[in-house]
C-alpha cells in the first residue's frame, strides 16, 4: 500500500472548483493518472478508489475527481454535460502539470467515464495511455432508444445513486440538455485521432455496455491496443470487492503487454 493517503483537493478554486482526491506514490516518477467516473457516479466509489490506490503503488500520481455539477464539485446539474466534462479533464491535467512535470499521462474511466477518456485522448496529444472500462462508443445506441425517448418527453431523468461509505441514496434529476450535448459525440468517429496505447475492458455479464459494443471501438482503434472480456463480470462490479480486484488485475495485465 502507498504510504501517503489520498488527499482532498480543489482544482481551480472558487465557483468553478472541481473536487478531487490525489493519491501520491512513495516517490515522484513523472507519471500521472486521471480517473473519470461514470454517469453521475462519485469519484469516491470503491472501484475508482481501488484503481487509484493501485496506480499509486505503481508510481503514478493518481487523481480522481467529480465532474462539474456533480457530488462535491461546484455548479448545478445543468452544467453536467460531456462538453463540460472534457473541459474538466483538461482543467485537472493542466493544474497537475502546473505543479509537477509529467512525462506520462494515463487517462482511465468506467462507463461514461471511459467514453469521456477516449474522447479526451483524441483531443490532447499529452495523453500517453488510455484505459476504457466498459465505456460505450456512443449514447445513440439501439439499447438506449427507449431511455432517450422517455427522457425527451419528460424533460428530465431521475437517477438514484448510493452515497459512498453509507447506506443512504441520493436522487439526481438530469435535464434532457445532457442528452442533446452527449449525442454529438461518437467515439468511433474520433478514435483514429488517438495514437496513445489503448486498453479496452468489457464485462462478460455487462448488459448495459455489452462486450460486442466495446469490441467495435477496438476494431477502429490504432495499435498498440488490447481488448479484454472478463468472465463473470457485470457493469456494476464496483459493489463487489473481489470483482474490483479482478478487473484491476486485468487492467494492469493488459497495460503490461503494451510496453
Amino acid at each position: 500500500m502507498i504510504n501517503m493517503p489520498s488527499v482532498p483537493a480543489l482544482i481551480h478554486p472558487e465557483e468553478s472548483a472541481l473536487a478531487a482526491a490525489i493519491h501520491a506514490p512513495n516517490a515522484p516518477t513523472g507519471k500521472l493518472a486521471v480517473l473519470c467516473p461514470g454517469f453521475v457516479d462519485s469519484k469516491d466509489y470503491a472501484h475508482l478508489v481501488a484503481l487509484a490506490d493501485e496506480l499509486a503503488d505503481r508510481g503514478y500520481t493518481a487523481v480522481r475527481f467529480d465532474p462539474t455539477g456533480t457530488w462535491a464539485s461546484a455548479g448545478n446539474i445543468e452544467l453536467y454535460t460531456v462538453t463540460q466534462y472534457l473541459e474538466d479533464v483538461q482543467s485537472v491535467i493542466d493544474h497537475m502539470c502546473s505543479t509537477s512535470t509529467y512525462t506520462e499521462i494515463l487517462i482511465a474511466g468506467h462507463s461514461m467515464g471511459g467514453f469521456v477518456a477516449m474522447l479526451y485522448a483524441a483531443r490532447d496529444s499529452r495523453i500517453t495511455c488510455v484505459v476504457d472500462i466498459m465505456g460505450a462508443y456512443s449514447f445513440a445506441r439501439p439499447a438506449n432508444a427507449t431511455i432517450i425517448d422517455a427522457w425527451k418527453i419528460s424533460g428530465v431523468r431521475t437517477v438514484s445513486r448510493d452515497v459512498p461509505g453509507t447506506s443512504d441514496r441520493r436522487e439526481v434529476v438530469v435535464p434532457y440538455t445532457h442528452v442533446i450535448d452527449r449525442l454529438q459525440y461518437h467515439v468511433l468517429e474520433e478514435i483514429s485521432a488517438v495514437h496513445a496505447p489503448i486498453v479496452l475492458i468489457a464485462g462478460e455479464k455487462d448488459d448495459i455496455v455489452v462486450p460486442e459494443e466495446v469490441a467495435k471501438i477496438y476494431e477502429r482503434a490504432n495499435q498498440p491496443k488490447r481488448f479484454v472480456t472478463i468472465p463473470g463480470i457485470g457493469h456494476d462490479y464496483r459493489h463487489n470487492p473481489d470483482e474490483i480486484e479482478i478487473v484491476n488485475q486485468h487492467v494492469f495485465n493488459a497495460l503490461a503487454t503494451l510496453h
